[in-house]
């Protein structure tokens, strides 16, 4: 009975921790894949001197498109699994031709960040007006 009570007691322990470690590493992960997402785009407008946008959705999900000239095509899907707030209108950030980050619609260069995560456990993405990506 006393070995049943203590292997309770750790796991009443350990069960809560290891909850907020995955916490940690999903919002870890999913910054370092959206850092990569905005960078190939970024990448992708330069080369292919069309603009790049990429939208995420507040559960994680993300989508890439390309404008063509009969509007925007997506050309890929994904999830970040983890949440997502960001300071772009309708979470949706563009890259010109140039590769400089631009607010949808526009010509007007525009920084802003992505947060992942929640609470204590967040990763921040940051796009900053020189056009450079940073996960932080």
């Amino acid at each position: 009975m006393v070995v049943c009570a203590i292997v309770g007691l750790l796991c009443a322990f350990a069960v809560p921790s290891a909850v907020s470690a995955r916490r940690a590493l999903g919002a870890d992960a999913g910054a370092r894949h959206l850092t990569l997402v905005l960078r190939e785009a970024q990448a992708r407008a330069q080369a292919g001197g069309a603009r790049i946008a990429v939208g995420v959705a507040p559960d994680g999900s993300y989508e890439v498109a390309r404008q063509a000239e009969d509007g925007w095509r997506v050309t890929e899907r994904g999830d970040l699994l983890a949440r997502v707030s960001t300071n772009y209108p309708n979470a949706r950030v563009e890259f010109g031709r140039a590769g400089w980050p631009l607010l949808p619609g526009t010509a007007t260069p525009r920084a802003g960040s992505f947060v992942l995560g929640a609470g204590a456990h967040t990763r921040t993405v940051v796009v900053q007006l020189t056009g450079c990506v940073r996960c932080r």
